[in-house]
C-alpha cells in the first residue's frame, strides 16, 4: 500500500526500501516498483541471500537482532567479555520435526560434553518471548562461549547476531535451505551462499556442515582451549560485530548519497 502511494506524492524525488525479504528469497513482487521497470524505487537493501543482489539495484542487508521480540540494543562498552563463562555452549530453540535441529539435539545427547552446555529445546515456536524466557535466553548467550545455530526456514537467523552482540561465538550450520536463495549475480566464488555477507566481511563465526559428524570434534577442541584464547576470541568477536554494524551503516548512507544525490560518503 505504501509503494502504491508513492507515485501520487507530488514532491517526491527519491525513494528506496530496506526490505525484510522472503525467507525463501521469493521477492519478485517488488520488481514492478523498481526504477528499471518505471517504478519509484531507485534501490533496495534486501535481507537474505537473494540472487537478485547485484550491488546496482539490490544490495544485501544483514538480518540483525529480533527487536520485535524485545532483544535489547547491547552496548559493547557495557559487556563483560573478560570473565570466565559458565557454559561451554548453549542451544535454546524450537525443534521442528525432520529438521537438522533434531539431528543437533541427538548429537548433543550423545556428546561426552553435554553436561558443559545449557540446552533447553521447545517443541512449539512462540512469536513472543515471556519475561522469563527472555531473561533465560539472555543469560544463555551472555554466559556461554558458543551458541549453536542450526538452520530454520533460512540459514540466516536472529540468533547469529544476538550471539555476537553478547560475545558467544555462533556455530553456524553452513547449508542452503530450500527455496530460491542462492549466490548473487555479483558474488565472488570465495563468498558462496549461504551467509555470503558474513563471509564477505570475515565474520569470526564457526561453520559446520553436519552436526552429527562435526559437533563432538568441535566441543573437544573448545574444551581444550585456554581461558586466555577464549577471552581474546570473545573480545575480537564483539569488536568485529560493532565494526560490522558501522560498516553496514556507512554502506547504506553511501549508496543513498550516490543514488539520490550523485555524491559519495567522505571517509571519516
Amino acid at each position: 500500500m505504501w509503494l502504491e502511494l508513492l507515485p501520487t506524492l507530488p514532491h517526491l524525488r527519491n525513494a528506496a526500501v530496506v526490505l525484510l525479504g522472503s525467507e525463501v528469497c521469493d521477492n519478485s513482487w517488488i520488481h514492478p516498483y523498481m526504477s528499471f521497470n518505471g517504478g519509484p524505487l531507485k534501490f533496495v537493501f534486501l535481507v537474505y541471500d537473494s540472487p537478485e543482489v547485484d550491488n546496482v539495484h539490490f544490495f544485501q542487508w544483514p538480518l540483525g537482532v529480533a527487536t520485535y521480540r524485545n532483544f535489547p540494543d547491547v552496548r559493547s562498552s557495557n559487556l563483560d567479555v573478560r570473565s570466565r563463562r559458565a557454559h561451554l555452549f548453549n542451544f535454546l530453540g524450537t525443534i521442528y520435526k525432520n529438521s537438522s535441529r533434531e539431528i543437533l539435539l541427538s548429537a548433543i545427547k550423545n556428546s561426552s560434553y553435554k553436561e558443559l552446555g545449557l540446552v533447553k529445546p521447545r517443541w512449539e515456536w512462540l512469536p513472543q518471548e515471556t519475561e522469563e524466557s527472555q531473561d533465560e535466553y539472555m543469560h544463555a548467550l551472555s554466559q556461554s562461549d558458543l551458541t549453536l545455530n542450526p538452520v530454520g526456514i533460512n540459514t540466516e537467523c536472529y540468533r547469529i547476531y544476538e550471539s555476537m552482540s553478547l560475545g558467544a561465538v555462533p556455530v553456524v550450520e553452513d547449508t542452503m535451505t530450500p527455496g530460491h536463495c542462492s549466490a548473487s549475480r555479483n558474488s565472488k566464488k570465495t563468498f558462496p551462499a549461504p551467509l555470503r555477507l558474513l563471509k564477505e566481511y570475515g565474520a569470526p563465526v564457526i561453520f559446520v556442515k553436519n552436526w552429527a559428524e562435526d559437533l563432538e570434534t568441535l566441543l573437544k577442541r573448545e574444551k581444550e582451549m585456554s581461558d586466555y584464547d577464549r577471552l581474546k576470541r570473545r573480545e575480537n568477536l564483539v569488536k568485529w560485530y560493532s565494526n560490522f554494524k558501522l560498516l553496514m551503516r556507512d554502506r547504506l548512507v553511501s549508496v543513498t548519497l550516490e543514488k539520490f544525490f550523485n555524491s559519495r560518503l567522505v571517509d571519516r
